[in-house]
């Protein structure tokens, strides 16, 4: 463990809590995206459960506008009653099929008294500069059964509208704009009235129930926070690494230099001690890219001679041999 006391020093300390603090945030982001596939995987069963059910019908129907259960968003209900087209307003900017219109609001007064909202479908704007629709389908006089889904209402927004239109479905800012009790939990997407009317607006469309890609944006978030220990780790290995190969060259370099000098520091080498002295120089100066050029490689144990090996050694025996018959003679 010795190699890897640098991981005490303040730099790889501080590394350490970068790349906890970066594992954090991708823990964090993994999870913010668990909790959006989470609710709309809960959506999803919503509407596979709600969307084609039996209506809700009479005073449970018309219950639902004033006290909403949220289990029950996209439910149809049936309700009778007439329609308040005196006080019909437009949702502006809002998209369908690829284009931009208005969504009808229409208050609606059951048999039993109650008025709630109800959203009539979609109309695009006109061919006029001003942006307004051409013609906005009116709704069935007298009485009428209307069949809706249940949705909340929309949260307000700081933006105003020209008159007889607004910016969102804000269910309690239409009852102060009305004057009268309106159902502020929920308002029903209307999807079939009879009588029907010769023009009506399109309904809502079918909502999509596809997965997303939260669930997979969640798993790689989780595995960036992994690969942060993980690029840690490899770095510290680098490291000790790299520290390793530095005491090898500084040893190699030190007896490379031992024969030029002995233990009192008296230069003993045959050539110019100013080469030596450069060479010593340049191993100081020479970059860390560079030294590793010059580490020593580590010595594989070869399990027999090579022939350059044999050859090497017959040379050493002929020179030895002639050797002694010179001085034998």
């Amino acid at each position: 463990m010795s190699a890897y006391r640098f991981l005490l020093s303040g730099r790889w300390i501080g590394w350490f809590l970068l790349a906890c603090a970066a594992a954090a945030v991708a823990v964090y982001l993994g999870g913010w995206q668990m909790d959006r596939n989470d609710h709309l995987v809960g959506e999803n069963g919503k509407i596979t459960r709600n969307y084609r059910a039996e209506p809700l019908s009479g005073p449970p129907a018309a219950a639902q506008f004033a006290d909403h259960d949220p289990a029950l968003t996209w439910h149809p209900v049936r309700l009778t009653g007439q329609y308040l087209p005196e006080d019909q307003v437009l949702v502006r900017n809002r998209p369908q099929d690829g284009r931009v219109g208005y969504e009808v609001l229409v208050p609606f007064r059951t048999q039993d008294g109650d008025v709630v909202v109800l959203d009539r479908g979609w109309i695009p704007t006109g061919a006029a500069a001003n942006g307004m629709p051409d013609e906005v389908p009116a709704p069935p006089a007298g009485q009428v059964t209307v069949t809706a889904r249940l949705q909340p209402g929309e949260p307000a927004v700081d933006r105003g509208a020209p008159e007889g239109q607004i910016a969102t479905i804000h269910l309690e800012e239409l009852q102060e704009r009305w004057g009268y009790p309106v159902g502020t939990a929920a308002f029903g997407e209307v999807f079939a009235e009879d009588p029907a009317p010769a023009v009506s607006p399109a309904p809502a469309p079918e909502p999509e129930t596809g997965s997303g890609p939260h669930l997979s944006y969640s798993l790689q978030w989780y595995a960036f926070a992994a690969l942060f220990f993980v690029a840690y780790g490899y770095a510290a290995r680098q490291q000790a690494r790299n520290d390793e190969w530095d005491r090898q060259y500084a040893e190699e370099m030190e007896r490379h230099l031992s024969q030029f000098y002995d233990a009192d520091g008296h230069y003993v080498g045959e050539g110019d001690e100013e080469l030596v002295l450069r060479q010593m120089e340049m191993a100081d100066d020479m970059p860390a890219h560079l030294k590793s050029l010059m580490r020593p490689r580590s010595q594989r144990r070869r399990a027999r001679a090579t022939w350059e090996d044999e050859e090497d050694a017959l040379l050493d025996a002929l020179e030895e041999r002639d050797g002694s018959l010179t001085a034998r003679d």
